[in-house]
């Protein structure tokens, strides 16, 4: 059992190995006495002191010799196999010399007779000290075994030297590293395996290092034992004494003839990418830049140092160029290792670049793509050629206009379009009057600039879309497309025919050029192109043999139709000097106050020999494409406000009178001046000229219409948007516009109040325009139901024939005066 003496300043762990519990406790006397503090257990057998061996660290065992049960050199066996360091003193009775120097022998530090104490104290301190000595060179030299071993058995090569380079040890790895046995290795110095890489200077500047006590570190190159020349890493660092004295020089390397060759490799790698002018890139398995060659930055617009950490191998293309990559490239390399094609970088100008691409998928041992590889040469040169030999094949050299070739590309392209989208075009065949007669007068290089300016002229006449064609000779073909009607084909002719109303100058002559022309129009004059050719050619024919500057459809009819429009064009410019154009008035009733507030300006045609008016939806369009609605929109303007003036006097006159602005008025940069104009001359006053203007007119250009509509508000001009709900508008815009009133389409008032759909709009209509702080007009109401249906729903004002059809001047002012006196009376 484990007990504890009195406190005494020196404490002493002691384990006793004693039979006579009298013995020990005079032993324990003595230790008390000597100044130990002492904290015991005693065991008397091999088993009891096994374990306590096993539970307890001692600082020192005291054992007897000789007992019953038990010998005392068992119990120093017992002690060296736990802990060989752990002091073990005999203190005996009986102990003879010969035992004594055996047990010493055996591993006892010192033995003590049991009948003179007075050694006992000074052992126990000597034991003590010497155990601590033992103890720490034992792991000392441990230490030492590990060091020598790892130094043994690293892959690194190890030697040391003395302080003049003599080798005084090498490792294992040192021989298969240089060649050299350690018996060849002693006694040298590392000029052994110096190869003749590094100079004098070299070594200068590593001793120099060396001798200042600093480690060196470089990259060496020495010879091996067979001669071969390889890299070595190393690192060499003085061993110093305690005061600073260097006495051995430890080196230790490992070779780095692989990397060094693979960097070498690397770098002639580099500097080859460098020099080849294509673009060169690698990337990561995201597609993300590791490398980018100086040609490619030169390419892209990147400067040498410019960062391109943060960009994608997709920010080197071009828009179309990155959808490629990322939809095709990219995926098929994954899938079969590579892919090649042409593509289009981002240059620096944002101009795309034409290049011939491939891509590598790099994959590592395991599978995984590990990094993607390109390079991609500039091809614009050849494509640049390439498009040139198109174009040679496809246009005609002297007027560079298509050719019959790309005519037939061209026209089987719009008969599918035309078949997809259901519509019509029309196939228009020239031929130039008289073009020999300047052939043989002028001569041919004459007859090929006139030629060339007639192709000029045709382009500048046509839309973008249309193609205009040279067939052969003088004779010259016009596709146009989405061409629905006669009157729109007739409109194209009148444009071809108005661009040649100014002389050519060829020469310094002024030469005056018609043509004549043949008419086919799909799929009514044939489905397919060679059909469509020869009927406009039978047609162009048939316009020659009427005379010079004559046109004529394939379709007998069509002819017909086109001479009656030919008339209504021709009758529609002489109109105006000649007095037929009239104005009607539709009267607008305000449905609270039951009084006619204004009226709406319309135009009407009366025609020599027609005992009916013309209704303005069949010539407005001519109009419009003429261009005549310009001089007849400003007389129209006039001489409504001028009637308005008219009412003033009579004592007749509505709030306001409306004029509608067609969208060839509208986009003129004259109009805000013209109704500046028309106003200042006759007086009007600021809100007495409503301008309607169609909402799709409006949306054309939402910009510029706001700047036109805040011009005329600036006049006093209110401004209402006519035909509601037909057109596509944006609120975010109208609720900008300087509106007066919304006028909802007849076509929503028609069916009211039976139809669901229409009262849904037309509810809707009124409720949005009062919401705007806009009046709300009904057009085209016919019937008392509409005209309740409105009333009941908030509608301000209302105009139509239940109020009254348009009227002359001469009508409308009694008409009004009536019906606003019959209100007054009610």
């Amino acid at each position: 059992m484990l007990r504890s003496a009195a406190s005494r300043p020196y404490p002493l762990l002691a384990l006793l190995v004693e039979d006579s519990e009298d013995d020990c406790l005079l032993l324990l006397d003595q230790l008390d006495r000597s100044g130990f503090q002492v904290r015991w257990q005693r065991v008397d057998n091999a088993e009891a002191m096994s374990a306590a061996l096993t539970t307890q660290r001692w600082d020192i065992v005291f054992s007897d010799y000789t007992m019953p049960r038990f010998r005392g050199d068992r119990a120093l066996e017992i002690t060296r196999d736990h802990d060989p360091d752990l002091p073990f003193i005999f203190v005996s009775g009986t102990i003879g010399e010969a035992a004594a120097v055996a047990a010493m022998k055996a591993g006892a530090q010192d033995y003590v007779m049991k009948h003179d104490l007075s050694r006992l104290a000074p052992a126990v301190l000597r034991e003590l000290k010497e155990a601590q000595a033992r103890r720490e060179q034992r792991r000392a030299e441990q230490e030492l075994r590990k060091l020598s071993q790892a130094v043994r058995q690293t892959a690194d090569s190890v030697f040391i030297t003395d302080l003049q380079g003599r080798i005084e040890y090498v490792n294992p790895a040192f021989q298969h590293l240089s060649g050299y046995t350690p018996r060849e290795a002693l006694g040298q110095t590392p000029a052994l395996f110096k190869s003749d890489r590094n100079d004098a200077a070299y070594f200068q500047r590593m001793w120099g290092t060396l001798l200042g006590g600093e480690t060196f570190r470089d990259i060496m190159v020495n010879r091996r034992k067979n001669g071969e020349l390889f890299y070595e890493e190393k690192t060499i660092t003085p061993l110093t004494e305690d005061d600073g004295r260097i006495t051995h020089f430890v080196s230790t390397g490992h070779d780095v003839t692989d990397w060094v060759r693979g960097e070498e490799a690397r770098t002639r790698l580099v500097t080859i990418l460098e020099a080849t002018p294509d673009f060169v890139a690698t990337t990561d398995a995201e597609a993300r830049l590791l490398f980018l060659n100086q040609a490619g930055r030169r390419m892209l617009g990147l400067g040498p140092q410019h960062d391109i950490s943060g960009m994608r191998l997709s920010d080197c293309h071009s828009e179309w160029g990155a959808q490629q990559l990322r939809r095709v490239a990219l995926p098929s390399a994954a899938r079969d290792g590579v892919w090649e094609g042409e593509s289009a970088l981002r240059g620096a100008a944002d101009n795309d670049i034409s290049v011939s691409q491939v891509l590598l998928a790099q994959r590592d041992e395991s599978g995984e793509i590990a990094f993607y590889s390109t390079i991609a040469r500039d091809i614009s040169e050849r494509k640049q050629y390439e498009a040139e030999l198109r174009h040679q094949a496809t246009h005609d050299k002297l007027t560079g206009l298509p050719n019959r070739t790309l005519l037939d590309d061209r026209l089987g392209a719009e008969i599918q379009r035309a078949i997809r989208q259901h519509r019509r075009f029309a196939l228009i065949f020239l031929d130039l009057d008289n073009f020999k007669r300047v052939n043989d007068s002028l001569g041919h290089p004459a007859g090929d600039e006139l030629l060339k300016q007639f192709s000029a002229r045709l382009r500048d006449a046509m839309r973008p879309n249309d193609t205009i064609a040279r067939y052969g000779g003088d004779e010259f073909v016009v596709v146009g497309g989405d061409l629905v009607s006669i009157e729109h084909v007739l409109v194209v002719v009148n444009k071809l025919r108005a661009a040649f109303e100014t002389p050519l100058r060829v020469r310094e002559r002024e030469i005056f050029i018609t043509f004549s022309a043949g008419i086919a129009l799909y799929p009514a004059d044939g489905q397919d192109a060679e059909t469509l050719l020869k009927n406009a050619d039978t047609a162009m024919f048939r316009a020659k043999d009427a005379g010079q500057g004559q046109f004529r459809f394939y379709a007998s009819d069509m002819n017909a139709r086109s001479r009656e429009l030919l008339d209504t064009e021709t009758g529609l410019r002489r109109a105006l000097e000649r007095g037929e154009l009239q104005i009607h008035y539709q009267p607008q009733l305000d449905l609270r106050s039951g009084r006619i507030i204004g009226s709406e300006a319309l135009l009407r045609w009366q025609r020599p020999g027609n005992q009916q008016l013309t209704p303005p939806a069949e010539f407005i369009w001519m109009l419009e494409e003429t261009g005549l609605i310009l001089p007849v929109g400003e007389w129209v303007l006039r001489n409504a406000c001028a009637q308005w003036r008219a009412y003033r006097a009579s004592g007749a006159a509505p709030r306001r009178i409306a004029v509608n602005v067609s969208a060839r008025q509208f986009s003129d940069r004259g109009l805000v001046d013209m109704v500046a104009r028309v106003l200042r001359d006759e007086a009007m006053q600021r809100g007495a000229l409503e301008i309607e203007i169609t909402e799709s007119t409006v949306m054309q250009d939402p910009a510029q219409a706001g700047e036109t509509l805040a011009a005329l508000a600036a006049l006093g001009v209110r401004l209402a948007v006519d035909d509601f709900g037909t057109g596509y508008s944006s609120l975010a815009y109208l609720k900008h516009f300087p509106l007066d009133c919304l006028k909802i389409d007849a076509s929503f008032i028609r069916n009211l109040p039976l139809d669901a759909d229409d009262a849904s709009i037309t509810e809707a209509s009124i409720s949005l325009g009062h919401k705007l702080g806009l009046e709300v007009l009904a057009e085209g109401v016919e019937t008392r139901e509409q005209y309740a249906f409105l009333r009941a729903h908030d509608c301000d004002l209302i105009q139509g024939y239940y109020l009254s059809q348009p009227l002359p001047a001469d009508l409308a002012i009694p008409f009004m005066s009536d019906a606003n006196a019959e209100t007054r009376r009610r």
